[in-house]
């Protein structure tokens, strides 16, 4: 009896010690799932969240003006430093840096940074080692609001998500691929404003910058020059062009304020494209600097007053012509040049305005197969008009064939000097049907009877820059660089449906005494000077001259 009851016994002491070690078991088991599914869900929302850059006290201070905005968009925090020229309320004439400093390069605490857009990259696709400002605010800058954003607006007045807009690539057998095969590689540059030496004058470059950015293969830029009392041909010339202008303006001495105010007043109260599209460079001799220069940022900040009279630039003596300076043609031809942001550029007067739509369809044409059989260097030639005051001037082929039967146009200075504008074939393009689209009418060299011909042309910044030491009132400014493109055997294709009408007025020819005597002397050192110095340089070829 007592035999069974300690069986009984032994028996249920080992299942309690059983049922308390599968209750250590069943614990443990339920801490060891509990970790390994606390740990899966870590791991889960780790992988799922972005990485998000923590903004430095810069980054979240709120721009309200133009220019910070400016700023904020192209270069970070960092540039408002840049285009910040006052300083406890005094205007100092020209600050070192970083208005001294290229736009494609900025200082920070690692030694000069290249922050130019190589390839197809936009502003918001830097490395993030290339970001402004050194070690401060890192990170990489936003990306340029999309074309349609900044066009709806007119003035890049908030910064917003971009769309991707990458272009097709072209045909393989295209003209672009054949001649420009780097325009998908090409390097746009931010539209900040800094200033530099020129030889014997200052640039401001930038210093009023359109409210509107081109990325470097999406359009092309018009390039022109002029004193403040020529800026008023900006408002037709914009409505037409439909896309970046850059414009030099010589400024010395008191014209510089007049410059400004008139810059400021085209650009509020004139014509919307001068603000969107225009970006404006001053430029002066050293021995006639203003007496003070305002800052970008505070001359976008100057609100204007539309109600009030319009400054005057018509009919006025400027301080050039009072102090009897000549205008440096080619130091303004050669600094619009260089300060754009596209590829393609097209130097041209300001008088000269162009037939409409014809940026997309240039960039039509690039698509198609090329005419020439060969891969010599071209530009791209516009045949050139004038037509008689008061009356409207034509904006397609058609109207201006129209006007041609009337007389009331005619080929660009007939009267003044025919054999500067004599285009090859230009009675067949007048007489030619008329074809949609931009296309190469002919095919033109710089070689007898038109070895004296001035062609205005679409080219790229490759091509040859304009001798600086020529002037205007000198006449023959543009022979200089003719003869370097006729030595490398360029090409002229003269483009059909794409033209430039003179500003309306027939030129007639006027003695001038005072200006043949300039024009005696540069001829002289034409010949006696800078043409040896060519013939070194850049060799001979038969038929090619100044």
């Amino acid at each position: 009896m007592r035999r069974r009851r300690y069986i009984q016994e032994w028996f249920l002491r080992g299942v309690l010690r059983g049922m308390a070690s599968l209750r250590v078991v069943l614990v443990r088991g339920s801490l060891m799932l509990n970790a390994v599914l606390v740990f899966y869900l870590c791991l889960s929302w780790i992988s799922n969240t972005p990485n998000v850059h923590s903004p430095s006290s810069r980054d979240v201070h709120e721009l309200s003006t133009p220019a910070a905005l400016y700023a904020k968009y192209y270069n970070g925090a960092s540039v408002i430093e840049s285009v910040k020229l006052v300083n406890d309320g005094a205007e100092p004439l020209i600050e070192s840096l970083p208005l001294n400093q290229p736009p494609s390069v900025l200082q920070g605490d690692e030694g000069m940074k290249d922050v130019s857009l190589g390839g197809r990259r936009t502003l918001g696709q830097l490395p993030e080692q290339g970001g402004v400002g050194g070690g401060e605010g890192g990170g990489v800058e936003p990306e340029e609001p999309p074309r349609e954003v900044q066009e709806s607006v007119g003035v890049t007045e908030q910064l917003v998500e971009p769309l991707p807009m990458e272009p097709p690539d072209p045909p393989l057998d295209s003209l672009e691929r054949k001649m420009y095969p780097d325009l998908r590689e090409c390097t746009t540059k931010p539209l900040r404003p800094f200033y530099q030496q020129r030889g014997e004058y200052w640039v401001l470059e930038n210093y009023l910058p359109a409210a509107m950015s081109f990325r470097c293969d999406e359009s092309i830029t018009y390039t022109t020059h002029g004193d403040y009392t020529f800026l008023d041909n900006l408002e037709p010339l914009t409505s037409r062009w439909q896309g970046p202008v850059s414009v030099a303006v010589y400024a010395p001495g008191d014209d510089f304020n007049a410059t400004v105010n008139t810059i400021l007043y085209l650009r509020d109260c004139w014509a919307e494209g001068i603000k969107k599209y225009v970006n404006f460079h001053l430029f002066f001799h050293v021995n006639h600097t203003p007496k003070s220069i305002p800052s970008t940022e505070a001359l976008l900040k100057r609100k204007t007053d539309c109600g009030q009279e319009p400054p005057k630039w018509t009919n006025v003596t400027t301080y050039r012509q009072a102090k009897k300076l000549l205008y440096p043609v080619n130091v303004a031809r050669n600094t619009a040049r260089q300060a754009v942001q596209t590829y393609f550029v097209f130097p041209s007067d300001v008088e000269l305005y162009p037939s409409v739509n014809l940026i997309p369809e240039f960039f039509r044409m690039l698509k198609r197969p090329d005419v020439s059989n060969t891969t010599n260097p071209r530009v791209f030639v516009f045949s050139i008009f004038e037509v008689q005051e008061n009356v409207t001037v034509p904006e397609t082929k058609e109207e201006l064939l129209r006007m041609l039967d009337t007389k009331e146009a005619i080929p660009f200075h007939k009267y003044v000097c025919p054999k500067c504008h004599n285009v090859p074939m230009s009675k067949e393009w007048m007489k030619g049907p008329v074809k949609p689209g931009v296309n190469v009418f002919h095919i033109g060299k710089r070689k007898p009877p038109f070895s004296k011909w001035e062609p205005i042309y679409i080219g790229t910044n490759k091509d040859p820059l304009y001798d600086e030491r020529l002037s205007w009132e000198g006449k023959s400014d543009k022979m200089t660089q003719m003869y370097i493109l006729c030595v490398r055997d360029y090409e002229f294709h003269i483009l059909d449906n794409a033209f430039l009408v003179h500003r309306p007025g027939i030129k007639k020819v006027h003695k001038e005494p005072q200006r043949d005597k300039i024009v005696a002397r540069q001829n002289a050192a034409i010949r006696g000077k800078i043409l040896p110095e060519y013939k070194t340089i850049f060799g001979i070829r038969k038929s090619c001259v100044i």
